[in-house]
């Protein structure tokens, strides 16, 4: 394991030195570094064996690694290539595996025959650098939410609840987990319809900053940004130039989450207030909402999140093979091709989210499957009015071990009432040439501006 243990002293001191009622008790840290990783995970594996212990991950590149911009990303080595399923989960035989399905895996199973899951022997590849494990332990005592878990404050550079005692904070892991500080890559985006006809709606430049993942930082106030993203549009020709940004707080209780948007037609730059909530995000040939990125994204006042617990369920992780198929590949008729995506067993936290009376929104539940390893959200569903899954999203995992990071962002999005579904932000695809994300050098002061979207939109 790379984690060093010499931090531990001295997060036990402070555990003891500033008690809280909701804060993790002394019992509970010490055991971070032994029992439990660094970030609060379950370092043991299962009692049958099938989960592995966590070793510390894949943290240095294999033999062979050569990303196409000779900087980092993409094409990874997969150091699984050669494994061969365990078994696959069908409609036929689903009954057998119930218990470790989500809800929306289920309709994908029941309503197409030819749909599986290959299951692969589980690998449990995430890993951080040994600072964010050393910050997370010496630093636990000092993040906490605010107003009912809409805010986070105390934290920095760190992942703020490794033993997390609500849904609000499992969320505000998942909503903080570790990047790189400074990236830029290239997603692609493609749409399939019910007869099973490709589309792709767009390929997007996007550049990163988070300052929370900068541990030479002070720790941010409640007016500045922990997280920023432009995007512009490459392709096809009708789109290029399209922009996006967005402004992302710790605080949106005391600062709203900003957007922008630019339209070379229109030629201005529009403040972009509608982009949140259920509002569709018009890149997205009509289907993600916009508090789908990334599995969840923006203000949780809508909601009553509750933290379910730990749970034993398949996912979609070390996914190399799924990121680096070809439109023609993945992109078969009602789902994902089969033959390009790679299912484990890992563990998991569990988040529901209920709609809080007099609120409004299309789903009146959402539930959140979140890696124990990582924080990343592995796969998400909303119900509707009626009850039934209205959208469902995978978000296939790899590890990035050039960072090294844990990393996915690409959404297998199924609308089950539309009987559509779209690999949205796929950063591999070999077509595109696409590196997906990569270290960079900090950007100038000016290139998140909201101005510099019509600049950008003229490359």
């Amino acid at each position: 394991m790379r984690f060093g243990v010499s931090m531990m002293a001295a997060a036990l001191a402070f555990a003891f030195a500033v008690p809280g009622s909701a804060a993790p008790t002394p019992e509970e840290v010490a055991q971070l570094g032994k029992t439990l990783t660094p970030v609060g995970a379950i370092k043991a594996g299962n009692a049958d064996g099938t989960i592995p212990p966590w070793d510390g991950g894949i943290c240095t590149p294999p033999a062979g690694y050569k990303p196409r911009n000779g900087v980092g990303g993409f094409p990874y080595v997969d150091p699984y290539a050669s494994e061969k399923p365990l078994f696959s989960i069908t409609g036929q035989n689903m009954d057998k595996y119930a218990d470790k399905l989500d809800e929306g895996v289920k309709v994908l199973l029941k309503r197409y025959p030819n749909y599986r899951m290959d299951v692969y022997p589980t690998h449990r590849s995430a890993c951080m650098p040994d600072w964010v494990y050393e910050n997370t332990i010496k630093n636990v005592m000092n993040p906490r939410t605010t107003s009912g878990g809409l805010g986070l404050e105390g934290a920095h550079a760190q992942v703020p609840f490794p033993i997390p005692k609500d849904g609000y904070e499992a969320m505000w892991n998942a909503n903080m987990k570790y990047t790189y500080p400074w990236i830029e890559g290239d997603a692609s985006f493609l749409l399939v319809d019910a007869a099973g006809n490709r589309t792709l709606l767009n390929v997007q430049n996007v550049l990163q900053h988070l300052p929370y993942w900068d541990e030479k930082k002070e720790p941010l106030k409640s007016d500045q940004y922990y997280w920023i993203l432009k995007s512009t549009n490459t392709q096809p020709a009708a789109e290029v130039g399209t922009a996006s940004l967005m402004q992302i707080y710790m605080r949106p209780d005391v600062k709203d989450n900003m957007a922008w948007s630019y339209i070379p037609g229109q030629r201005r730059v529009r403040l972009a207030p509608e982009f949140k909530y259920d509002t569709v995000s018009p890149n997205s040939g009509g289907m993600l909402l916009y508090d789908e990125i990334n599995g969840f994204y923006g203000k949780m006042d809508k909601y009553d999140f509750k933290l379910i617990g730990r749970k034993e369920m398949y996912v979609q992780y070390n996914s190399y093979r799924t990121e680096m198929a070809t439109q023609e590949q993945i992109g078969t008729k009602n789902f994902a091709n089969p033959d390009y995506t790679r299912w484990e067993l890992h563990r998991v936290w569990v988040v529901q989210a209920d709609l809080k009376p007099g609120q409004r929104h299309v789903e009146k539940r959402k539930v959140f499957y979140i890696d124990e390893d990582s924080w990343y959200i592995f796969a998400y569903y909303g119900l509707d009015e009626a009850g039934k899954v209205y959208h469902y999203m995978q978000l296939p995992f790899w590890q990035e071990y050039e960072k090294p990071s844990p990393w996915n962002g690409n959404y297998l999005l199924y609308d089950f009432n539309k009987g559509i579904w779209s690999n949205q932000s796929q950063q591999g695809n070999p077509e595109f040439k696409q590196t997906g994300f990569y270290k960079v050098k900090p950007f100038g002061p000016g290139e998140f501006a909201p101005e510099s979207m019509a600049g950008s939109g003229l490359r």
